[in-house]
């Protein structure tokens, strides 16, 4: 059985192939879809779970930075 990311993985990175070819920015293509994920958690999840969801993503924005529970 494939797993959630075997399936949105191709359609992501065929969608980002077809903007550039189109001459669309991939900041274009990143904001629609973070609407899009927006619409689809509102349909199942309350605001503050969002909130939170987000804000965690935020807090490990920097690709160097050692999570908190990673032991050096």
């Amino acid at each position: 059985m494939a797993t959630a990311r075997e399936i949105i993985t191709p359609h992501i990175d065929a969608a980002l192939a077809e903007a550039a070819e189109q001459k669309i920015s991939t900041d274009a293509m990143a904001r629609i879809m973070f609407e899009k994920v927006l619409r689809i958690w509102r349909e199942t999840r309350d605001p503050d779970d969002i909130m939170t969801e987000l804000r965690e993503a935020a807090d490990h924005l920097d690709p160097d930075e050692d999570f908190m529970f990673m032991r050096p």
